[in-house]
């Protein structure tokens, strides 16, 4: 038996599978990452260049789903993958400060909390634009 998945995608508009497709939720996690290394350059935790690589590093065209797929495959531990998959995109010695100090549910709460925000936003905007909620959306919040 198979269960279906809250986030089905047989239904829906593409703007909002858009937000729950595997590159997106890639490049989600990849984010998170990035703002984790520039976070702790910041407060002198990593060299600022390796933040400064990590980041540039932290994209899709840089870290391939892919990739990460492979990766997945020999260590069954799916946001291992990703980190090893960014690891091994940076030059240097920018990789070993890859998700330093970070637990894998500190990236995956925070990747997920990033897409629901775009989901939240994609409602909001369909709210502010329907007639009979334009006005209640209005007063009730500062709108999309």
């Amino acid at each position: 038996m198979s269960l279906l998945c809250p986030i089905d995608f047989r239904y829906g508009r593409p703007k909002m599978k858009g937000i729950f497709e595997e590159e997106s939720r890639l490049q989600r996690l990849l984010e998170v990452e990035a703002a984790l290394a520039r976070a702790e350059a910041k407060v002198g935790l990593i060299p600022e260049p390796a933040a400064a690589e990590i980041t540039k590093k932290a994209t899709t065209k840089q870290v391939t789903v892919k990739r990460v797929q492979e990766i997945e495959e020999e260590t069954r531990h799916d946001l291992m993958a990703v980190v090893l998959a960014l690891t091994e995109a940076c030059d240097d010695e920018a990789g070993k400060y890859v998700h330093l100090g970070a637990t894998s549910n500190d990236i995956l709460d925070t990747a997920t909390a990033l897409q629901l925000r775009d989901a939240i936003r994609i409602v909001g905007e369909d709210l502010a634009n329907s007639r009979p909620c334009s006005r209640a959306w209005r007063r009730n919040t500062s709108g999309p």
